[in-house]
């Protein structure tokens, strides 16, 4: 109904009215928030807003992005969703009262709902998902987690290759060579393989022949069909139902063991990720101190409970998420920002922190507002883990051919058996006539038509400095129209250094240099690293001040040979009373934010500026008129400041810019992007961008970023060159190419031997195809496929 609503939430964290008012701050940039009122002693809250543009999805979404969280509960379901109707139905559950996340999972056949019970209940909420159509059953947490971490599919898989690849090999050695041991019961032993094979993959049979009733086959329906028809009427031969001699249980064995070894690799690398994801929780392990009166006690993480209260020193990580309730500190939040520059986090704005990031400098007392799975960090976790199992959907171009072929296929197997039956009353010559047809048709050709060349330029991918971590990078880039990339690590080199030095009222460059250095030796900032790393590589000579102050948030004030120096914003100088306009007239881009500047006083005079930037990779701007040239649009998507931002984007070209982005906001931009009809690419480093990276039609990590972002993508460059994508597109072209030219011969092998296998040539010629015979050709046809392919290696890019 639409109106106003009244919820009562149980925020957790609140213990001043500081906190208060940054919730509140945070919930009126929703607009159309009535009211907000809350008990700071149990921190229940009275929110009233117009449900017709706010949900309560989006009232826990902005107490969250203010560092605090809420009461919350979960629900898991099990449904069966198709990934076109993910979308949907999330949005769908998620303006339900009382919901405050839902995440749909294809894989798992799953949906985990968060939701307020304060204002719903679990009863109520499963109601409202029937009543949009879904039949659902609630399970509990550990089918989740069974599902994500179940390894024993993988050895089913790699079994199944093995026994496939032996039926054929022994085949083959039998018919071309000679007889291998129990070739006279050759038909037992081929069957009893097969029947295994078949058991172990008898989801891809259920797969296609659901897809093929459905009226949209795909390859798994062409396998289905082809592989148990030939099983049947083998099957058949061997129990002497009907006068059928021959046997084909090698077709059928061979197709699904090639096939489970597709799947085998497929599900490797998933597998593989998930494992690596665990690493990004370690993050938020180990021994934290926690204060109890005037006692502080060291325990595990594990054992801190929200409220709480955990005091951080200089350099040591934060492994909670909460709130600054007492002293300062620089915060390095490069984790989740992707900018190296640490922020300052104090208790006198009640500032919140994040697990997961380190303070870099200064002490700390933080109120634990969320733990363990509760924290932004896990968060992370868990939507990239889910993330690998639910890219964007997809359909291959083999797919969609072989979605037709396999029509064709049905209709002239049907056919051949009609004709043989109703025209020449041979059962025997109909049945192996349509057994033939459908073993010619085995999509074994086919089948590695696409991924042999996938496999062959993958090699030659890591020749030009790019790891290919999904199959389908190379056809799905050449649709992307849209680039988005982050900018600290991707579009520059992620290292602050000197860009130019201004000296002013009689001062030199060297005493600029030898002030400031003096000072700022004692920080730990970024900033002053990259100013001291300048004055080393120039020999410039600094020493000890005698005394030293830090501001934070603002710089630092020391002494040197007796004379004060201050050396940090142009803000910190203008509140000691030292004049900078002259300063700022002559230096134009450091109000427009192309640099970061360093403002030194000596003795209250303005001593110069030092110009600090991050520096663009050389090849960036080939990168982007590459990209642009192809008609792709450039975004920057950037955790920085909307001027730095702006700024590096006109240096490199870019067309657009979306600046100050969280994880979870660079997520949501390639989601919306895609939600409009676009193919999003996305360039990241962090663990800040493995989100967006997971989220995206193709993620592609750097090979300097963090491990998590590299196993959230599609691809990894590993010689750390923006210029490899441009090499990526040329090999894509090339490969499309060669796919499509073993498609034409998997085709044209098809088209010669069925009409044999049909029986056409039979009355004129007295030729007719054997399944066996048709299965030795089928054969030989992949080996053409896979020498077509290895070209790929002489190919120059």
């Amino acid at each position: 109904m639409v109106g106003e609503v009244s919820e009562k939430f149980r925020v957790v964290g609140v213990d001043c009215p500081s906190c208060v008012y940054a919730i509140h701050r945070s919930l009126a940039k929703l607009g159309n928030i009535k009211d907000f009122k809350v008990d700071i002693s149990s921190g229940e809250a009275l929110i009233v807003y117009g449900d017709s543009v706010i949900s309560s999805s989006d009232i826990y979404k902005a107490i969250r992005d203010a560092g605090y969280d809420v009461d919350k509960e979960v629900l898991i379901l099990v449904t069966d969703v198709e990934a076109e109707e993910v979308s949907k139905l999330e949005n769908a559950v998620k303006r339900l009262r009382g919901v405050l996340d839902c995440r749909v999972s294809t894989v798992a056949k799953s949906i985990k709902i968060l939701y307020n019970p304060y204002s719903t209940t679990r009863n109520t909420i499963i109601s409202e998902i029937r009543r949009i159509g879904l039949s659902v059953k609630e399970v509990g947490n550990e089918f989740l987690e069974q599902r994500a971490h179940d390894g024993k599919e993988l050895i089913l898989r790699l079994i199944s290759f093995i026994l496939g690849f032996t039926a054929v090999a022994y085949y083959t050695i039998g018919v071309l060579w000679f007889e291998p041991p129990l070739w006279n019961s050759k038909d037992l032993v081929l069957g009893f393989m097969s029947t295994i094979i078949l058991l172990l993959n008898r989801e891809i049979i259920v797969s296609g022949y659901r897809s093929l009733f459905r009226g949209t086959p795909t390859m798994d329906s062409l396998v289905a069909v082809s592989v148990s028809t030939t099983y049947v009427f083998s099957f058949i031969a061997v129990l002497k139902l009907l006068s059928i001699n021959e046997t084909f249980f090698e077709a059928s064995a061979g197709v699904l063991g090639f096939i489970a070894l597709g799947r085998y690799l497929e599900k490797r690398l998933r597998f593989r990720a998930l494992q690596n994801l665990q690493k990004l929780l370690q993050l938020q392990q180990g021994k934290v101190r926690v204060v109890k009166g005037d006692k502080v006690e060291e325990v595990d993480v594990s054992e801190v409970s929200v409220g709480d209260v955990v005091e951080v020193k200089s350099g040591e990580k934060i492994l909670i998420d909460g709130v600054v309730i007492d002293g300062w500190g620089y915060v390095d939040e490069s984790t989740f920002t992707g900018e190296s520059m640490p922020k300052p986090k104090t208790s006198k704005n009640r500032d919140h922190v994040l697990a997961g990031t380190v303070l870099a400098s200064g002490y700390i007392k933080v109120r634990a507002t969320r733990v363990g799975r509760e924290t932004s960090l896990y968060y992370i976790y868990e939507a990239v883990r889910e993330a690998q199992f639910n890219k964007p959907s997809f359909q291959s171009f083999a797919d969609k051919v072989v979605g037709i072929f396999t029509w064709i296929v049905i209709a002239l197997s049907i056919a051949a058996f009609a004709y043989w039956i109703a025209a020449e009353s041979r059962l025997e010559m109909a049945v192996v006539s349509a057994a033939a047809v459908l073993a010619v048709a085995c999509p074994c050709p086919l089948g590695i038509a696409i991924p042999m060349v996938v496999s062959i330029a993958s090699i030659k991918a890591i020749q030009l400095g790019l790891l290919v971590r999904s199959g389908t990078l190379f056809e799905k880039i050449l649709g992307v129209d849209v680039a988005l990339f982050d900018k600290t690590g991707t579009i520059t080199l992620g290292k602050p250094e000197v860009k130019s030095l201004h000296a002013f009222n009689g001062f030199s460059d060297n005493e600029l240099l030898g002030y400031t250095c003096s000072v700022e030796k004692r920080s730990e900032h970024p900033l002053a690293k990259a100013i001291l790393e300048y004055c080393k590589e120039r020999n410039i000579e600094f020493r000890e001040p005698e005394n030293y102050e830090h501001i934070p948030g603002m710089g630092v004030i020391g002494s040197v040979h007796g004379k004060r120096v201050i050396v940090g914003s142009q803000k910190l100088l203008e509140e000691f009373g030292i004049d900078v306009s002259a300063a700022v007239d002559a230096i134009p881009q450091v109000d427009e934010g192309s640099y970061t500047a360093v403002y030194t006083a000596i003795d209250d005079r303005l001593a110069g500026i030092i110009e600090i930037s991050d520096k663009p990779r050389e090849e960036a701007i080939k990168t982007i008129q590459f990209l642009k040239g192809m008609g792709i649009k450039t975004v920057l998507a950037s955790g920085d400041s909307i001027n730095v931002a702006k700024s590096i984007a006109k240096i490199i070209g870019i067309d657009d810019v979306v600046a100050e982005l969280r994880p979870e906001d660079k997520a949501e931009l390639v989601e919306k992007i895609q939600k409009n009809g676009h193919k999003a690419m996305f360039v990241g480093d962090g663990v800040n961008d493995s989100l967006a990276l997971s989220r995206a039609f193709i993620g592609i990590a750097m090979g300097s970023g963090a491990d998590i972002s590299k196993e959230a993508g599609d691809a990894v460059i590993t010689n750390n060159r923006l210029d490899t994508i441009v090499k990526l597109y040329s090999l894509s072209v090339k490969v499309k190419r060669k796919a499509l030219e073993n498609l034409v011969w998997a085709f044209m092998y098809n088209m010669i031997l069925i009409p044999i296998a049909v029986g056409l040539l039979y009355k004129p010629l007295g030729l007719i195809l054997k399944p066996e015979f048709g299965a030795v050709a089928m054969i030989l046809s992949d080996i053409s496929v896979v020498l077509n392919s290895m070209t790929l290696l002489k190919m120059k890019t």
